[in-house]
């Protein structure tokens, strides 16, 4: 059966004894628990432990090695709340390595909570009280998601105009031209844009680039056509997500930097937009995917692996440092780091 709840942010304490990862159930009723971790090859995602109230269950057995750790609990009674953390899952016991294209290999894609066991051996998550499942249900007279000022335009129905989808990813920016704007957003490697020219309403976009720029958000509309690493879609709604590990280092990265070794080379960073300037003159701008390390180089740093609309690029970088003037970013491959200072 296929559980539909959420994970509410839970008390995370460190284990004084037996050196693990466990779970604590502090609720009157059973629930199960899956847990996520930067495994030796991908992302990985493993479940069920059933827990039994007043009960625990060791995850992880042995030393903690990583500083991060993701869980999710689910329980047929109640509702849990849970971060945009996002790992595959499925309704039976699961071991999945990578954390992307999961419905597309007959898992699902759900949201994780972030454990930072801050150096310690061992951690112990204690599960509190859920929600009554009855919050969750949409009642026929209930609004659903946010209040829109374009909720009175009229939309075309799904699959008027392609293949009906939804992703969440994050929204890194608008762009407003002349006549019209457009939108992008990034999600598992690919570019999804759209733009007031086609079938998406132009207060639709508006309402969309208010919310700002590397937003976390959910669409849904159809896919019009792709290529490249690029996706042309329409939007028909969406719904705002929580921030996830990398929002920090989003806000931060912004910018017009200047390096610090050659001035005549600039890096423009505008939203998840990566624009590079040589003399003056842009080069093609490539989208920045924030993840953990790069394939075997920089394990355990935050990096970001470029992804330019052709999907030609194929650069990772790592993160060094970024303070309000000046960041340092290693791209993999590279004999040493780009140090840069703030110009704008």
């Amino acid at each position: 059966m296929r559980f539909i709840h959420l994970l509410l942010p839970l008390t995370l304490t460190p284990a004084a004894a037996l050196t693990e990862l466990s779970f604590c159930n502090d609720t009157g009723v059973g629930v199960s628990v899956a847990v996520g971790y930067s495994g030796p090859g991908d992302w990985t995602s493993e479940g069920w432990w059933n827990v039994e109230p007043g009960a625990c269950a060791v995850a992880i057995p042995g030393d903690l090695d990583k500083s991060h750790y993701y869980y999710r609990v689910e329980s047929l009674d109640v509702n849990f709340d849970h971060d945009s953390y996002m790992f595959c899952a499925a309704d039976r016991a699961f071991t999945i390595v990578g954390d992307t294209g999961c419905e597309a290999r007959g898992h699902r894609r759900e949201g994780f909570n972030e454990i930072r066991t801050g150096g310690q051996a061992s951690y112990t998550v204690s599960i509190g009280p859920g929600r009554d499942p009855e919050e969750d249900i949409i009642y026929p007279d209930e609004e659903v998601g946010h209040d829109s000022a374009a909720s009175d335009v009229v939309m075309d129905p799904p699959g008027t105009h392609g293949e009906p989808y939804s992703i969440t990813g994050i929204l890194s920016h608008c762009d407003v031209f002349d006549a019209g704007m457009q939108c992008t957003v990034l999600s598992d490697g690919w570019l999804y844009t759209t733009d007031s020219y086609g079938p998406t309403p132009l207060p639709l976009l508006e309402e969309i680039m208010e919310t700002g720029r590397n937003v976390p958000i959910t669409i849904r509309g159809d896919l019009m056509d792709y290529a490249g690493a690029q996706a042309n879609v329409t939007i028909r709604d969406y719904t705002l997500g929580y921030p996830d590990a990398y929002t920090v280092e989003r806000d931060m990265m912004e910018g017009f930097w200047t390096s610090a070794d050659d001035p005549t080379y600039q890096v423009l960073i505008h939203g998840s937009m990566f624009e590079e300037y040589y003399d003056g003159r842009p080069d093609m701008a490539a989208f920045m995917f924030y993840q953990w390390g790069c394939d075997s180089a920089f394990d355990g740093q935050i990096a970001f692996q470029l992804v330019s609309w052709d999907g030609n690029e194929q650069r990772c970088a790592a993160i060094e440092y970024v303070e309000p003037g000046r960041m340092s970013i290693w791209v993999a491959g590279t004999m040493r780091p780009l140090s840069f200072f703030r110009t704008q």
